[in-house]
C-alpha cells in the first residue's frame, strides 16, 4: 500500500520530536567573580554538538543571571558539547567548552539530573587589558569580524600572557577557532605551568570534534588549574575516554 507523502512527513516530524523530548535534562551550577569581587553576570550555554558529537536536538541555548552571591544555575542542558560564557559590563568574557553527558546514553528522567561538578567563572576587568577593552562589546554583540582585529592585538610582542589568555577566550566566544588556538598555544609556550593554555586548547579541540586532542589537553590542564575547576575537567576527561572506547 502506498503511504501518502504528508503522512510520511508527519511521522518524520513526530519521530524527531520524540527523540528530542526523550532526552534527559541536566542542571549545571557554578559561580562567577570579576577580579576579587562577586559579580552579577550573564551566563549562557550554547550547544555545539549533540550525543557523541552527532547533530544536536533540543533547545540549543540558555541564558541566566547570577544572583547577589555570584551563583548561577542552568537547568535544561541535554547531552552534548556546550560553549559556556560568562559576561558582565566592564569585564572581559570568561569562556570554556565542555562535554556534558555526551558519551553514554542516559535513561530518560522527567526530573533530570544534577551534575556532580560545577564551573567557577573568573572574569578579568576590562580595564586591566587595554589591548582588548574595545573588543569586549563587539564580542558581546556577536560582531566577530570587527572583534577579531582587536583580539589579534594580543599576539603582538608587548602583549602579556594574561592578554593572550583573555583574548583566546574571546576568540572562543565568537567561534574563531584558528585564532583561539594560536593564542592558547602562545600561552602554553610562554608559561607551560599556566592552566589557561591547555584548557583553551582543549576547548578548541572540542569545538572541532577532535576528541583525542581534547582529552590530552584537559588531562594536562587538570593539575594546573585551581582546585575548584578540577572536578569539571575530570568529568570531561571521563566523557572523552568513553568516546575513545566506543569508536
Amino acid at each position: 500500500m502506498r503511504i501518502p507523502v504528508l503522512a510520511l512527513a508527519f511521522v518524520s516530524i513526530v519521530g524527531s520530536w520524540s527523540v528530542a523530548e526523550a532526552q534527559t535534562v541536566y542542571r549545571l551550577k557554578g559561580t562567577a567573580r570579576a577580579g576579587d569581587a562577586v559579580a552579577a553576570v550573564s551566563v549562557s550555554a550554547d550547544a555545539l554538538a549533540g550525543f557523541r558529537g552527532e547533530q544536536f536536538t533540543g533547545q540549543p541555548s540558555f541564558t541566566v543571571q547570577s544572583n547577589e552571591k555570584g551563583e548561577w544555575n542552568l537547568l535544561g542542558l541535554t547531552a552534548g558539547v556546550w560553549l559556556l560564557t560568562a559576561s558582565a559590563p566592564g569585564a572581559l568574557p570568561s569562556v570554556i567548552v565542555l562535554p556534558i553527558k555526551f558519551s553514554q546514553r542516559q535513561m530518560q528522567s522527567a526530573q533530570g539530573g544534577q551534575l556532580n561538578w560545577s564551573w567557577p567563572f573568573q572574569l578579568a576587568p576590562a580595564s586591566a587589558h587595554p589591548l582588548l577593552e574595545k573588543a569586549a562589546p563587539l564580542v558581546a554583540e556577536g560582531r566577530a569580524v570587527e572583534a577579531v582585529q582587536f583580539i589579534a592585538t594580543a599576539l603582538l610582542p608587548d602583549a602579556s600572557t594574561a592578554d593572550k589568555c583573555a583574548a583566546g577566550q574571546m576568540a572562543l566566544a565568537i567561534k574563531q577557532t584558528a585564532l583561539a588556538q594560536q593564542l592558547f598555544r602562545a600561552v602554553q609556550q610562554a608559561e607551560p605551568k599556566n592552566g589557561c593554555g591547555p584548557v583553551g586548547l582543549g576547548s578548541v579541540a572540542l569545538m572541532v570534534h577532535d576528541w583525542d586532542t581534547a582529552s590530552k589537553m584537559l588531562w594536562t590542564a587538570r593539575d594546573l588549574v585551581p582546585r575548584d575547576q578540577r572536578p569539571a575537567l575530570a568529568a570531561a576527561i571521563t566523557e572523552l575516554q568513553q568516546i575513545a572506547r566506543v569508536q
